[in-house]
């Protein structure tokens, strides 16, 4: 007596291929929505591939030709000021793209969603790698700024939030605004967390805080920052390298917005090819805006 089997009945069996797909997600990226694109609109396509942001020597003081000089109504001599101006270049020297092509007869088989997926992870990947760069740059990126609170591998205390926060005010940041930013590891999200006076104002996101669905790596509030959760941060020796910055400190310009491009190349056998791609650039404007927040 013989028995037919799943080995037996493995050529007459149907396969049914899903059109959900098991996906290993990419981590959030939320750097470049948090730098400065004041710039952006002047670096258009064919307006050549730099800005010349010029800088204005903001005045501290006047003279005074008052009652404690002893020059008042003296008609004193009136002394100038000449301002001597900087000038830095935003360029847009970055070329981001990812692309990816399979035979012309194998794209009527393959099933739809795979197609779908395939466009869409080309745009992921590529806001994956401007992130990672954004943070690790050690010339224009957080990995770039001078001054370092806190330690490496070790968690954040609220000490050190009040140093990165004392250093921002330092600098006459704006202090009620929005644009005051900490991006950390998960690690020292969970370190930040342990801190008691934090706790109900982190994770504001999930306890349906005010700016829940503000971004997908929004945390909540820290003192006078906006927390977010990141996973592309430059590592230290052990830990993380943070960032905690104000929005000015760094400038982005995108000239090439995401696109696509797809034809049919016959040369190699016909193969239908597809490219997603964008240009950008990112320069440090002001250094003194942004500390880099060592942790775990």
């Amino acid at each position: 007596m013989a028995d037919m089997t799943a080995t037996t009945l493995a050529n007459v069996q149907k396969a049914v291929w899903s059109d959900v797909p098991s996906v290993t997600y990419r981590s959030n990226t939320i750097l470049a929505e948090l730098l400065d694109h004041r710039w952006e609109p002047e670096l258009s396509v064919g307006r050549g591939d730099r800005v010349n942001v010029w800088g204005f020597t903001q005045n501290t003081g006047a003279s005074n030709r008052g009652a404690g000089t002893g020059t008042f109504g003296t008609a004193a001599a009136i002394t100038f000021t000449a301002n001597t101006e900087s000038q830095t270049q935003l360029v847009v020297n970055r070329f981001y793209y990812m692309a990816d092509r399979m035979a012309v007869e194998s794209t009527a088989q393959v099933i739809p969603a795979y197609v779908m997926r395939l466009a869409e992870g080309r745009g992921q990947a590529i806001a994956l790698q401007e992130d990672s760069d954004i943070a690790s740059d050690n010339t224009n990126g957080i990995d770039a700024f001078t001054t370092v609170v806190g330690v490496d591998n070790v968690d954040i205390t609220e000490d050190n939030l009040f140093e990165v926060q004392t250093n921002l005010n330092n600098q006459n940041t704006e202090v009620g605004g929005p644009d005051r930013y900490i991006v950390a590891s998960p690690a020292s999200i969970a370190s930040m967390s342990k801190i008691e006076s934090l706790r109900n104002t982190l994770y504001s996101a999930s306890t349906g805080g005010l700016n829940a669905g503000l971004s997908r790596g929004y945390i909540g509030k820290a003192l006078t920052f906006s927390v977010y959760m990141s996973n592309n941060l430059e590592a230290g020796v052990a830990g993380k390298k943070n960032g905690a910055f104000h929005r000015e400190a760094i400038a982005y310009a995108r000239q090439m917005q995401l696109q696509t491009e797809s034809n049919v190349q016959i040369e190699d056998g016909g193969f239908r090819q597809n490219m997603t791609f964008l240009t950008c650039g990112f320069k440090i404007l002001k250094s003194a805006f942004g500390n880099e927040l060592d942790g775990k």
